[in-house]
């Protein structure tokens, strides 16, 4: 009958897809559809009544959802047409604007035409300036001719001196010999001192002209370094045969003071006063026509900077009529029809794949509903009543569950089915792909066994996080052996049978190379087995008979295996479908080789169970034949599965699947993946929700309130209960310790409508805060979690709850979760321990491990990752024995009593690592992945006295620590609980962020290919973020970019574009100030909307709302009195700008700021209700005149833009930024 109903739902869709009008066909279809019902209440289901009555009840409120669905397709098909004539309109419109501008442009194209003829005139004129200063260079050449004659000259009579030296040398010895002679001549030359003046002043005259020339010297210099005269090449020779000049009249100056001084007593004989008199007038004649020289020089380099001034208004005006021109044509361009077409056949290209995509995930979902459909109640006998009517139970939640994966499928479509040509696929994608991870999550959820009837076999999904699984394994699931049917037979033969289906295959997992590391589970003669091997050391654990009995009921038995490292144990409790389980049966196997890891690639790991496909082979120790009988599993590595989530499956569910009873749980494990959705259905005038909590961790996220632009979030952080939100200053608390908890913890979340919030435990207050918001805007609650939407949106960090919940309230009505992702039923104690930590700088973690000893043989084991090359990791002293763990320059080093080990390589590179050290008949040995063991180095190092406490961190390490392992006998088999720990400092449980920053990630890409480290990696391993070009992510008080620009690009019509991402409701993107600051042009987000403010007090800005999380086009402008908006292509009705505005409007000054404004604007921004922080997301594109901004004037805090998820941190470019931790003076 299902069937039938499923072919009227093929026939409607046809009809849908053709277009017909709901007329015949749909008449006949809802005239069969009711036959087959009154059929369906014909039927004599006894048993089944009430599931028949539920059947047709569902359909009656399929066919009411398949009319509406018609019609309403159908107007909504019609609300399109008219939203598109509507936009056809509009482009027609802005057409017709375009078109106008155009025609504007070619005026101006015609008046610039008409100014370039001017110019042309003015660049004749400026030729004729250029060949007047050639003659005058051409003048200055020939005073400089004139100069190297008087030079020339000048050189001649001191070759005279010369001469007149040498006679005078000559005749002074030959008047030696007489003494009449001699001593009239020094009576003549004893009236030489009268001629004194005379010398001086030559020498005077001689320093002035020295002086003269070297101010000439530097007049020439300083007129030289001129901008204008650089510019004019000839006049610098000019200026350089003059400088030339003068240095050699200076020299020959010199030449003659030094030849006055030596001829001083030949002064009179030879007349020479008379002729250094004549040099100097030569001399100051040639000064003076350097002067003039230079002065006519500066006249025509001022000119020719009057023409250079009025040549580059020319040219600017020139540029921006062509920049106007040209933005036309290009927004002319953007609107072609053309265009338009190729986006819609686009959209619908991209929306075909992803229908593609959401089929196959719905023939995927509609397999595993077909297995579950053959789910049947059948009559049975009364005593077992109560048993069947909670398998009845489990059979109609499964029911129920499946309607919710239809539901996602039906979410898939709708949305594939809505998409614009202007709407962003990739956004869609990924919600398709959110949208089948939740589907997967919900299979995970099916608390339903299968059955195997000894051909078949599943393929699960191998494990998301392999590195833990290297470590540590953890299993759980519920075994089923079938029994012997009561009747008629040979009682030997079923015996024989029976034991022939007693060597059984159960499950595999490892590497598709099964002689290389795997664990597994067979039945051998019924018992079962639990083996596993570890690079080349296969270890076994043998157990107890699985129970055998019928399929309704089913006995099952639950199969509980550990592993830490090379040690492992298998629990098994018999009989656990009854009101008294039997005891348990415990199988253990401790390892004694070092290489204990279960290393497996992502590419090559594989998990089958109740047999393996032909192409597989197991190993010998688990090459038996497929499994018959039932299999049920609960959980694996602390997060549910179910079989139902498989990858593959083959003959399966060929028969009914086992009923069993289940024990009722009315708790549920918040795994800290996921999140439980609660609609609030009542309208009160405040909330009251309560619940009751018991959780080890000390940090999570309890509760999300929100509304379109508010949100509320409970948190717990180190223990202690905050209130976080945007309508907040800052957070609320109370700083009142409340968890880890040992046991159930009541927390009440109440919100009144005076803006109250509380938060309470046990009637204690432990935060509360004031808020503006309407109660009334509250339409849902997320406990435990919020979706990744919500989250990128109100940027939250903070990690999902990790714990048990019960008795959830809603206005003190118990209230079931409406929607859940990542929770189970139950509260598994075990999967409720902190195996991992991550450490800051001053923190520690440090207990007292009871049974724990370095006297005697010692196993201990740890992961650990960080990206710093130093700190201690672990250490512990007892007595006269001490260990120590750390890391030195990247090395791990250990040091063990007065020994030291050095590693080979260097572990600072992000990634997790593990270290087993071991000591034996007191032989130590060490080894690092597997791989490492080192190198014993000489001497060692003290380690403090720890009293006998084993210290993690201890204020040294940053980075995370994880699996760590002792081999205690109290702890056997599991891993030591990070949450019973004593903590100090700034500690972190259960997650680790610290991974390889984004810089360091984008640099080893060129270099190897392996895969990055996740960024949570309890959930997920991912691939290196895409780097977006020309893009920064903004977020943050200073976080900001400043272009600093001549004044003259920000008048008279400025014209800025750039791509806007974000989820943040408010922020600033843009601002920039005039002198004064009296006028401002800001673009910023209130309420999601991108809003444009100029001058004082006026806005304009597009009623859609843009913080959806995807890329967002912005144009803004000023037009003479108009001040323009655009998104998306959409404009915002022009804004006016009165003759007042419009004057100070043209001030401007640099810098323009993109994303937040600098402190000292803050009170200017406060005056104007304009924001001064920031939007949270990316900015790219960003254009100035048309013209790209690549590189901005200075960066504060603004890093790169990726593409994927973010969290919490900072970016250094490693182009000088820093942090300035603390300031010393």
């Amino acid at each position: 009958m299902l069937k039938k109903i499923q072919a009227l739902l093929d026939q409607l869709k046809n009809t849908d897809t053709r277009g017909d009008t709901p007329n015949e066909n749909l008449s006949k279809l809802l005239e069969d559809a009711e036959r087959m019902v009154k059929e369906m209440e014909d039927r004599n289901f006894d048993p089944q009544k009430t599931a028949a009555e539920k059947e047709r009840d569902e359909a009656k409120k399929l066919l009411d959802h398949i009319k509406d669905k018609v019609s309403k397709q159908c107007d909504k098909n019609e609300a399109d047409a008219e939203k598109i004539r509507g936009l056809l309109k509009d482009y027609e419109a802005k057409l017709k604007d375009l078109d106008k501008a155009l025609k504007e442009a070619s005026d101006l194209v015609e008046k610039a035409n008409a100014q370039n003829g001017l110019n042309s005139k003015t660049m004749g004129d400026l030729q004729k300036r250029i060949d007047d200063l050639k003659k005058e260079r051409k003048t200055v050449e020939d005073q400089m001719g004139l100069a190297k004659n008087e030079l020339q000259k000048t050189e001649d009579l001191v070759k005279k001196l010369t001469d007149s030296k040498t006679e005078y040398e000559q005749l002074a010895a030959q008047l030696d010999g007489a003494k009449k002679d001699l001593t009239k001549k020094v009576n003549e030359i004893s009236k030489a001192p009268g001629k004194k003046s005379l010398v001086e002043k030559a020498e005077k005259h001689a320093k002035e002209l020295d002086k003269l020339a070297k101010d000439l010297e530097d007049a020439v210099k300083n007129a030289s370094g001129r901008t204008e005269v650089r510019n004019a090449k000839d006049a610098i020779d000019a200026y350089k045969n003059i400088t030339d000049a003068i240095n050699a009249a200076d020299a020959a100056a010199n030449q003659a003071r030094n030849a006055a001084d030596n001829a001083l007593n030949n002064v009179k004989n030879q007349g020479l006063t008379e002729r250094a008199k004549n040099l100097k007038e030569s001399s100051d004649d040639l000064v003076k026509e350097a002067k003039d020289a230079e002065k006519d020089l500066k006249d025509a380099a001022d000119d020719l900077n009057d023409l250079k001034k009025r040549l580059t208004n020319a040219e600017k005006k020139k540029k921006d009529l062509e920049n106007d021109l040209l933005d036309a044509q290009n927004q002319l361009k953007n609107i072609k029809r053309d265009d338009i077409d190729n986006m819609i056949n686009e959209a619908k290209r991209k929306a075909a794949s992803a229908n593609d995509s959401a089929s196959d995930t719905m023939d995927k979902l509609n397999a595993i509903k077909n297995e579950i459909d053959k789910i049947n109640v059948s009559p049975v006998d009364s005593n077992l009543t109560n048993v069947l009517n909670d398998v009845d139970q489990s059979v109609k939640k499964l029911l129920n569950t499946i309607p919710s994966l239809n539901d996602k499928i039906s979410e898939v479509e709708n949305l594939t089915s809505q998409f614009s040509p202007i709407s962003n696929i990739s956004e869609n994608i990924k919600k398709i792909k959110e949208l089948i991870e939740q589907a997967r999550d919900a299979a995970n959820r099916i608390g339903i066994p299968m059955k195997f009837k000894g051909d078949g076999h599943v393929e699960l999904r191998p494990p998301k996080n392999l590195e833990d699984l290297k470590a540590y394994t953890s299993l759980s699931l519920s075994l089923q052996r079938p029994g012997q049917d009561s009747g008629r037979g040979d009682g030997r033969r079923r015996r024989r049978q029976a034991q022939n289906k007693a060597d059984m295959f159960v499950l595999y997992l490892g590497n598709r190379d099964s002689s290389k590391n795997y664990i597994g589970m067979v039945l051998r003669n019924g018992v079962l087995y639990g083996v596993y091997k570890l690079n080349g050391v296969e270890y076994e654990m043998k157990t107890d008979a699985i129970s055998m009995s019928a399929s309704e009921p089913a006995t099952f038995d639950r199969v509980d295996l550990r592993r830490m490292y090379q040690d492992a144990e298998m629990i098994l409790t018999k009989d656990i479908t009854s009101t008294t389980p039997g005891a348990s049966i415990k199988s253990s196997n401790q390892g004694e080789e070092n290489k204990n890891l279960l290393d497996i690639s992502p590419s090559d790991i594989v998990f089958y169970v109740g047999g393996y496909p032909s192409d597989f082979k197991p190993p010998a120790s688990l090459n038996y034949p497929m499994y018959s009988g039932c299999i049920e599993f609960s959980s694996f590595n602390d997060r549910v599965i179910s079989l139902y989530n498989f990858q593959k499956a083959e003959k399966i569910n060929l028969e009914t699947p086992c009923r069993r009873y289940a024990h009722p749980v009315d708790s549920y494990y918040y795994e800290g993946t996921g999140y439980g959705k609660v609609m609030i259905t009542k309208s009160l005038p405040y909330l009251l929700i309560d619940m009751s909590i018991f959780s080890r961790s000390e940090n999570g996220l309890l509760l999300y309130i929100g509304s379109e632009d508010k949100y509320f979030i409970v948190t717990m952080e180190k223990g202690v209960i905050f209130i976080h939100s945007n309508s907040l200053q800052a957070p609320a608390t109370n700083n009142a310790k409340t968890f880890p908890t040992s046991d159930w913890t009541e927390i009440q979340v109440i919100m009144t409508s005076r803006g109250k919030i509380l938060v309470r435990k046990a009637n204690k207050e432990v935060a509360s805060a004031q808020a503006q918001y309407d109660i009334k805007d509250f339409k849902e609650i997320y406990i435990g979690g919020a979706p990744q939407d919500l989250r990128e949106r109100d940027n939250i960090t903070m990690q999902p709850f990790k714990g048990c919940l019960k008795n959830l309230k809603l206005f003190k009505d118990f209230k079931p979760v409406d929607e859940t992702v990542g929770i189970s039923k139950g509260c598994p104690m075990d999967s409720l321990i902190s195996r991992k930590a991550e450490f800051s700088l001053g923190s520690s973690l440090s207990a007292n491990l009871p049974g724990f000893s370095l006297n005697d043989d010692v196993t201990l084991s740890l992961g650990f990752k960080s990206t710093d090359n130093q700190g201690l990791i672990l250490q512990d002293k007892q007595q006269a024995n001490g260990i120590n763990i750390a890391l030195e320059n990247g090395y791990v080093i250990l040091n063990f009593n007065n020994n030291m080990w050095k590693s080979s390589k260097q572990y600072h590179n992000g990634q997790w690592h593990y270290v087993t050290i071991t000591r034996r008949a007191g032989r130590i040995a060490v080894i690092i992945d597997d791989e490492d063991k080192g190198q014993m180095q000489s001497g060692s190092a003290s380690i403090p006295d720890t009293s006998g406490t084993i210290v993690l961190g201890n204020d040294k390490f940053k980075g995370c620590v994880s699996n760590l392992y002792t081999r205690r006998p109290n702890n056997l088999y599991k891993a030591e609980d990070f949450s019973s720990f004593q903590s100090s400092g700034d500690i972190l449980l259960d997650v680790c962020t610290t991974d390889i920053p984004a810089q360091l990630m984008l640099d080893r890409i060129s270099k190897k290919v392996d895969v990055v480290p996740v960024v949570n990696d309890t959930i997920s391993a991912c691939a290196l973020p895409a780097l977006v070009p020309n893009a920064y992510r903004m977020g943050g008080p200073v976080s900001s970019l400043t272009y600093s620009l001549p004044l003259q690009v920000l008048q008279p019509r400025p014209h800025f574009s750039l791509d806007v991402r974000t989820r943040s409701p408010e922020g600033l993107l843009f601002f920039a100030t005039t002198r004064g600051g009296r006028s401002h042009l800001a673009l910023y987000m209130s309420k999601g909307r991108i809003r444009l403010s100029v001058g004082k007090q006026k806005e304009i800005f597009n009623r859609e709302k843009y913080n959806d999380g995807k890329w967002h086009s912005v144009i803004f402008s000023l037009e003479k009195k108009k001040f323009r908006l655009v998104v998306d292509g959409i404009r915002a009705q022009d804004g006016q700008l009165t003759n007042a505005e419009l004057t100070s409007m043209q001030q401007f000054v640099s810098p323009v700021y993109l994303g937040s404004a600098p402190e000292s604007m803050h009170k200017e921004l406060k005056s104007k209700a304009l924001p001064k922080q920031s939007i949270s997301g990316c900015v790219r594109g960003f254009k100035m005149n048309g013209a790209p901004m690549s590189t901005p004037t200075t960066n504060h805090g603004a890093g790169p833009c990726f593409e994927g998820q973010t969290q919490r941190g900072a970016y250094f470019s490693g182009n000088g930024a820093h942090v300035i931790i603390s300031e010393y003076t």
